[in-house]
């Protein structure tokens, strides 16, 4: 279906949280607007975001939680070595309680906000998940007039005097291309994680990666930006979703509810490395980038689990709470019955043994023996000499059968590749905007970030879209 009109005072490229926020946004400034999305169906990654960043919205003031934004963002500078832009992180950080508070009056309902493992307490779980937040805004960008169109893509901008004036789009499933005129186009494409090429600029050992999307995040944006001068900024991060299965066989998307994927990597018993050495504190995982990174680190990785450690997680509880999620079950109440099923399948990543040395045969793990016993002595004395984890966390490896459940590392949203402004406005390589055109959301915020998402500050990627989108289309106007 083609867009109704031949021009639009907006032409947004990309229906997910940040394209939505910017359509209910441009429709409240009484902007002719247009969403493009390749899909059949709009919404994105939105659909799967937890929660949303702010600093002193409504919540916070009512659950009596002050957060000081100057001592946040020297926080935030830090964790990012100072890559991170400071004047637009702390636009970011001033304007987003009252996103979230605009949120709310538009419908999104927000269940509570809190602290999500070890990091400040910002983020806004929403209730029922960001579906529901995307049908929300969905509803009030149609009910305000916004256009949308699905299954048509934008293969490239168009420029006169260097100002960016339209869009060439091609319906997708028939090739046929139109062209649109547009006072302002704003790229809201969700970054690249889904484009493999993209991804191996930013990650060397990156065949362990696995995109944890919903498949149309394939860097459209910046190269439609890249087309028309816009600066190659840089890729920004690649939000790590922490361990995740290693399955070559089917989508990662198939295991995000797995009990057994979150006691292998959420529990912190046993990590091991392709000899079968331990190499890191398992409790890394409450900052999900850095338990990536540490996977990274080894040719393979397998967490190790004994049927004590079963046993306890199914019909006893967590030895921790799920650390990067605001919601924690009290209980893997499936866990043995996954664990059943998968071995009935043969499914590769799962390796049981009645022996610690059989399993070591079985996966190759020469030193897994040995790196057990000197485990099991670390639990006994309750303090982790050799990596330092909370002793609270140490658990012991005694009762057959043993498990091995192999680990890569999810990719949930890959972050930057452009330079906005403080307007979100795009940049050139000389810093100066290319007129008319901004991006928003992933295609951006490699702005707020160094060599990882900012984990410490929960809910930063949704809470950026929103900002983004509606900071963009704010500052067009003003700029009229």
């Amino acid at each position: 279906m083609w867009p109704k009109a031949k021009q639009y005072d907006l032409v947004i490229v990309g229906g997910g949280l940040s394209g939505l926020v910017a359509a209910v946004s441009a429709r409240e400034q009484q902007l002719s607007t247009l969403v493009l999305e390749k899909g059949r169906s709009i919404g994105g990654d939105g659909n799967y975001v937890e929660g949303a960043m702010g600093v002193d919205s409504y919540l916070q003031k009512a659950a009596g939680i002050d957060i000081n934004p100057t001592e946040l963002l020297q926080d935030e500078l830090a964790y990012s070595h100072y890559e991170a832009n400071a004047p637009h992180l702390k636009k970011y950080i001033d304007a987003s309680g009252g996103v979230i508070d605009w949120l709310h009056n538009l419908g999104v309902k927000f269940a509570k906000v809190g602290p999500q493992g070890k990091s400040w307490s910002t983020i806004h779980t929403i209730a029922g998940g960001g579906h529901a937040a995307v049908q929300t805004l969905y509803a009030n960008a149609t009910q305000a007039g916004a256009e949308f169109v699905t299954s048509v893509s934008a293969q490239r901008l168009q420029q006169h005097d260097g100002h960016v004036t339209g869009v060439v789009i091609m319906d997708e499933n028939t090739g046929q291309t139109h062209e649109i005129a547009a006072k302002n186009v704003l790229l809201a494409t969700g970054g690249y994680v889904d484009n493999p090429d993209l991804v191996k600029t930013r990650v060397a050992d990156n065949h362990r990666l696995m995109a944890v999307s919903d498949g149309k995040s394939t860097g459209d944006g910046m190269q439609l930006a890249w087309q028309v001068g816009a600066k190659h900024y840089s890729m920004g991060a690649i939000q790590y979703g922490g361990g995740a299965i290693y399955d070559k066989t089917q989508p990662p998307f198939v295991h995000m509810a797995s009990q057994l994927a979150a006691a292998a990597t959420q529990e912190a018993i046993l990590w091991v490395n392709e000899r079968g050495e331990r190499f890191v504190n398992e409790d890394v995982n409450d900052n999900m980038c850095h338990a990536g990174s540490a996977i990274l680190t080894q040719a393979r990785t397998f967490s190790i689990l004994d049927q004590a450690a079963v046993d306890h997680l199914t019909n006893v509880g967590l030895y921790k709470e799920v650390g990067n999620s605001p919601i924690s079950p009290e209980k893997f109440d499936q866990l043995t019955s996954e664990i059943d099923d998968t071995l009935k399948q043969h499914a590769k990543y799962l390796t049981s043994a009645a022996t610690l040395a059989e399993l070591a045969e079985k996966l190759n793990l020469p030193a897994l023996p040995a790196t057990v016993a000197r485990y099991n002595d670390i639990v006994a004395h309750g303090q982790d000499a050799d990596f330092g984890k909370a002793a609270d966390y140490l658990t012991g490896l005694h009762q057959g059968p043993f498990y091995g459940v192999e680990l890569g590392v999810g990719m949930a949203c890959a972050l930057g590749g452009l330079r906005v402004d403080n307007q979100n406005a795009v940049l050139n390589d000389h810093g100066y905007p290319v007129p008319g055109l901004y991006a928003v959301g992933n295609d951006a915020a490699g702005m707020l970030v160094g060599d990882t998402y900012a984990v410490t500050l929960p809910g930063s990627t949704a809470g950026y879209a929103a900002f983004s989108g509606r900071n963009a289309v704010l500052s067009m106007v003003n700029a009229s």
